[in-house]
């Protein structure tokens, strides 16, 4: 594989856009627009207010997997069309979707049908809406553990970004605790993230269930990019291994340092994040061995 050719990364959510370097790049708009358009007439006509700078859409959690899907593809798309080809891919948590479409396993029509029956699935099957998702630096996994067990909290870990990054899943109210034990407890930094979904818990197991008719039954393809899962780092290079990770991916932890290092020791040397903020990037600072972020826009250059 040849070194120069930079991994394209898919954030699952989009923050903000207050580092959002489209806007420079005058491509990037009339792709985004036709994408978007595309979407609203597929799902959700609401999608046609999305503006970037007043953020009218991101509280909604659905509609906000929608734009970070869109963003994700236009990014990648606009990358192609500048000559600029992915060694590899990979979607961190619901950015699995978009790796996907750039991978050319899926179209765009069938990734957005792919989360809104993820979505509606979780949805019907999920006991109540009283839980949450939270982010803490800091602490190592024997801290949080320790934490989670002296507390009685009903909280798991489901994702490792670093060494001492991490985040957890579970109930709402415990996760408020969490936050307010790991801040006690030293945390550079812990906050409870805007969802009421605890992906990649057991918790959706159901739902994988219930979501597993669409996925087994959509127009799925192998993908012509390499990509790696987030699961278990494995290459996913044909269409039953596509349609296990699309599945699993809903109810099973991930882990995105782990991942990172099997793409790196695979021949990747950079990563490019497909989104219009930073987080994948300013978390790959706390990664060693593993290769450098490049800002998507330099890519340009």
């Amino acid at each position: 594989m040849a070194e120069d050719k930079p991994a394209f990364v898919f954030p699952a959510f989009i923050s903000d856009y207050r580092e959002d370097p489209s806007r420079n790049i005058p491509a990037f708009n009339e792709i985004f627009q036709s994408y978007l358009n595309t979407a609203a007439a597929c799902t959700d006509e609401k999608l046609l207010a999305f503006h970037a700078v007043s953020n009218p859409l991101i509280e909604d959690e659905l509609l906000n997997q929608y734009l970070s899907y869109i963003y994700g593809c236009s990014c990648a798309r606009v990358l192609l069309n500048k000559g600029v080809n992915p060694g590899m891919t990979a979607g961190y948590s619901m950015g699995i979707y978009a790796a996907l479409f750039i991978a050319g396993s899926i179209s765009f029509e069938t990734g957005l049908l792919l989360i809104q029956k993820a979505y509606e699935a979780i949805r019907k099957t999920l006991p109540h809406t009283h839980y949450g998702m939270c982010g803490v630096i800091g602490l190592s996994e024997n801290d949080i553990g320790e934490i989670v067990l002296n507390s009685n909290l009903n909280l798991m870990i489901v994702n490792r970004n670093s060494e001492y990054s991490f985040i957890l899943a579970g109930d709402s109210f415990h996760i408020n605790v969490f936050v307010l034990k790991a801040s006690e407890e030293g945390a550079l930094h812990a906050r409870s993230f805007g969802v009421t979904i605890p992906y990649h818990t057991n918790l959706l197991e159901e739902a994988a269930s219930e979501f597993s008719k669409t996925v087994f039954t959509a127009d799925v393809h192998s993908p012509r990019i390499p990509l790696i899962s987030v699961l278990n780092q494995v290459r996913i290079d044909d269409i039953v291994l596509v349609r296990a990770e699309v599945v699993k991916n809903i109810h099973t932890p991930f882990n995105w340092l782990a991942t990172q290092q099997q793409m790196y020791a695979l021949g990747i040397s950079h990563f490019t994040e497909c989104g219009p903020s930073l987080a994948l990037y300013k978390n790959s600072k706390f990664i060693s061995g593993s290769g450098k972020f490049v800002k998507w826009d330099s890519l340009f250059k």
